[in-house]
This record gives structure tokens, sequence and C-alpha cells, in this order.
């Protein structure tokens, strides 16, 4: 009986330091990798393969320090290349961890991310020396650069044949009957200007409204904080081709609606909110010419 008890209170006792052990210290329920990146897994599939160095990574991720969300990717997914860790602790040693499917969190050294991941020549004044940063990541696909390639391939190729697509359905409900110009550019009036033509070489000021095919507004300078119209020399290239034809066709004091097709526009790679192979629709207003 007494031998019974022993065993059993030295058990317990095993059973209470193991707990304690993996439970105690800076981040109670994170592992510790020898090269010091603490790590937690909610899911891990380690029936599948993880990724090598080289291969691309699709991760949906946020990351932050103890009090400041710096980016939170929730509900969006973008393409990660895989590369050796750049300091002891990365979370790119985590990331090789991983499986398809895995969610973890790494917490980092927030001076190495910000000096030698983001390269940055000093820490932002926000951060901490000596802080952490959390790094929330699901894992949703491993790639090859090829693989990622045929597929972009693939997607953008079906962008284009739905842009044909929507811009015929757009000119169809709209009842638009005008012609494209050479270019391919539909210049509609809406008001007759009446001062001076905007040629190539001249500054114009103009007023503008940017929308989709659907209809939703993507830019105005009207939203802008000043609510001032934008000024540029015309025909220089500053911006897309659509506009330097367009507003060479009108007179100070006109107003016009240009439909530009993405090669007019931001074609196969977009710009910032605008996603490839966008038809835009223009309302612009031409203030000055000088």
């Amino acid at each position: 009986m007494k031998k019974n008890y022993l065993v059993s209170l030295l058990f317990f006792t095993i059973t209470i330091a193991f707990v304690a052990c993996n439970n105690s210290g800076k981040y109670p329920g994170f592992k510790k990798t020898d090269s010091g990146l603490y790590y937690k897994f909610y899911v891990n599939n380690n029936d599948s393969v993880n990724p090598i160095i080289g291969d691309i990574v699709t991760v949906e991720m946020k990351y932050y320090t103890k009090d400041t969300v710096l980016f939170d990717g929730a509900g969006r997914s973008f393409p990660l290349r895989l590369d050796k860790p750049q300091f002891k602790g990365d979370f790119t040693e985590g990331l090789a961890m991983m499986h398809k499917g895995d969610s973890a969190t790494f917490i980092v050294s927030a001076d190495s991310v910000f000096l030698k991941t983001f390269r940055l020549r000093s820490l932002p004044p926000f951060i901490d020396s000596g802080s952490m940063m959390y790094f929330d990541i699901k894992l949703l696909k491993i790639q090859t650069e090829e693989q990622l390639k045929k597929e972009r391939e693939i997607e953008l190729s079906q962008l284009k044949e739905k842009e044909t697509e929507d811009l015929n359905n757009y000119l169809q409900k709209n009842n638009i009957k005008v012609k494209p110009l050479k270019s391919g550019l539909y210049y509609i009036s809406l008001k007759e200007g009446k001062g001076r033509r905007a040629k190539a070489g001249k500054t114009v000021k103009v007023h503008y409204t940017g929308r989709f095919l659907d209809g939703k507004k993507f830019d105005s300078s009207y939203d802008h904080p000043n609510k001032k119209p934008i000024e540029f020399k015309l025909g220089q290239g500053s911006v897309i081709k659509g506009w330097d034809e367009g507003i060479a066709l009108m007179r100070t004091g006109g107003k016009a609606k240009f439909i530009i097709p993405s090669y007019l526009a931001y074609g196969d790679r977009g710009r910032g909110g605008i996603p490839p192979y966008s038809t835009l629709i223009f309302e612009v207003e031409l203030i000055d010419v000088k």
C-alpha cells in the first residue's frame, strides 16, 4: 500500500513538473526551436509535405506587437517565396515547419524583423527595442515557382476574356452606340467646351471620377482632401494612355466620359485597387489649359 502511494505521488509530481515546464516561462503554451523561435500550432497536418527553400507559399497573415496590430490580412491571401532564415529565430523557419492547411503563431524579435527582414535602417518610433512580434499564419497552398507562373497565366487569360464580355454587356445595357476610336477608346461628349483646346505639352487641370463597369467608384478628385482638380502635362505619359488621348479631344469647360479598355489603362498588372484587365470609366471635366 505504502509502495503504491509513493509511486502515485512520484507520477503526480513528474506530471506537474512536465505541465509547468510546457506552460511556464515567457510564453505559456509555446514551444521553442534551438534557434530561439517560439511557435504554437492550432492545426498541424503532419501527414502532408513541408515547403522547401524556393517554394511559393500562399498564406493568410496577421502580425502585431503586444499592443499594436501592424498588418491584418484577414480574408486575403498572398504568395511568399520561402527563403533561408535571415537571422536566428526568423519566422521563415516557422513557415518551413508548416504543411498545407496548417495554422500557427510565431513569436519573433521585432528588432530583427524590421532591421533584417524589412531592411529598415532603424526601428520605427512605435516599436521598442527588445520587443517581440507575433505572426499569425495560415498556410493555404504550397507551389513551385513554375506552378505559380502557370496558374497566374491561366487566371490572366480568363480575366482578359471576361473583360471583353463585361465591356460588351455594359455597352448593350447602357445603350451606348458610340463607336470606339481607332485606339479602342470610347469618347462620349457630355458637354462641349468653348475655351482652349487641350494639346500635348500643355498643362491641363481636370476634375474626374473613375468607376468600374459595375458602377463602383474607385477614385475621384472631388473626394480628395482639398477637393482640387489635378494638374499634369498632357501627352507626356504621366497619366494613362486613355486620358492623354481623350483629354486632347476636349476644350476648356467641356465634360466627357471615357470608356477605357485595360490596354489603354493599367493592363494585365492592374494598380492599387484596380485589378488586371479592368476596363475603366471616367467622367472628366476640363477646368483649364495653360
